[in-house]
């Protein structure tokens, strides 16, 4: 994919086909289709891609997976993968969360009731061991209760810990634990009414309000500074003319600062090695969409944010993939920085090594 010439942002390198999860122990972890991937990505270390085994799933998915544009109509693939402290892995697939001591040997760890998949920032591996998994159904009639679930056993199994009565939200974005406080941070939408961020010290028992009842407080995931917590608005589609926005929570007064205005809703959120905060947006097609593009934004020390990238989006319906660009999970301790490209003009799914230069004037 070629770099935009007046972009901060330089693509070093793309690898199609290959979805991005997580960075930990020094390695990159990813997957193509249903098989696992990852290699050695600390300085002076880049190894090359090995496998450490596969999900199993029936042979038919096995093989529409390998190929992105049917993976993403058809939502196939590996979702989510989450590597644990103890050295087994998490995989999330269609219906079900799946755990493996050694990436051959898979066991069922939790099903999914009546959705499909928790978001990107919806599994968790808190510093204590623990496990999180927050429910993402559609749930569009809003007559589902929501839950949170939390293992205690290394991701063996999970109980419910902590439910939003039916009506109270549509849905949970994201669960995150704060490096800084250690409390666990949590999102809800979508409507102002449902749009919250929450904290807990309670490992997820009990939830505090953070601030809610508008889209200002309606978020993907968020990015954690010493003094502040960052984060853009993911007000969609269903928000009408709303629009976004790149918000800063301080954290001694609570104070609520606006630092700028987005081209549409955020998708994508990390802090960096160095402090500095990334967001990118996404295509849903609302009226609060200034363009059909995707846009990278960086504010150097979480302020004074500036774009850096931007790139068109593919040819496919929205239906079948929002285009949409994501920061590996786990990037905030790494100087290297990877994104997850999906739906672009030329990356239908595809992992890139992005580094940033000098800030477009």
């Amino acid at each position: 994919m070629p770099r935009d010439p007046t972009s901060g942002l330089q693509l070093l390198a793309t690898e199609h086909d290959l979805v991005p999860h997580a960075l930990h122990g020094g390695r990159l972890w990813a997957s193509r289709g249903y098989t696992l991937l990852c290699r050695d990505v600390l300085p002076g270390s880049d190894g090359p891609w090995r496998s450490p085994g596969k999900v199993p799933e029936p042979l038919w998915r096995r093989g529409l997976a390998r190929s992105g544009l049917a993976a993403n109509a058809l939502r196939l693939g590996v979702h989510g993968l989450l590597p644990l402290a103890s050295g087994s892995l998490l995989a999330c697939v269609t219906g079900r969360l799946l755990r493996s001591d050694d990436g051959h040997n898979w066991a069922p760890s939790l099903d999914f009731p009546g959705f499909r998949k928790p978001t990107r920032h919806g599994l968790l591996a808190s510093r204590d061991g623990r496990i999180y998994c927050a429910e993402y159904s559609l749930n569009p009639d809003r007559s589902r209760a929501i839950h949170l679930w939390r293992s205690d056993d290394d991701g063996r199994s999970f109980a419910v810990v902590h439910t939003f009565a039916a009506g109270r939200v549509r849905h949970i974005h994201f669960i995150q634990e704060d490096p800084f406080g250690g409390q666990l941070w949590l999102g809800t939408g979508d409507a102002d009414r449902e749009s919250a961020l929450w904290q807990s010290g309670d490992r997820g028992a009990t939830w505090d309000e953070v601030g809610a009842g508008s889209q200002k407080w309606r978020a993907i995931a968020l990015a954690f500074r010493e003094d502040a917590v960052v984060w853009g608005t993911d007000a969609g589609s269903d928000a009408g003319s709303w629009p976004n926005r790149i918000l800063s929570w301080e954290r001694k007064t609570g104070r609520l600062d606006e630092l700028g205005r987005l081209q549409g809703p955020v998708h994508g959120i990390t802090a960096t090695a160095d402090g500095d905060v990334l967001l990118a947006t996404g295509i849903e097609g609302g009226q609060n969409e200034t363009d059909r593009c995707v846009h990278v934004w960086h504010g150097k020390n979480g302020a004074d944010f500036r774009e850096v990238a931007r790139w068109r989006r593919g040819l496919q319906p929205r239906r079948v993939q929002y285009a949409v660009a994501h920061f590996v999970r786990g990037q905030e301790s790494f100087s290297k920085l990877y994104m997850g490209l999906r739906g672009l003009w030329q990356a239908q799914s595809a992992l890139a090594e992005v580094a940033l230069g000098p800030a477009a004037p």
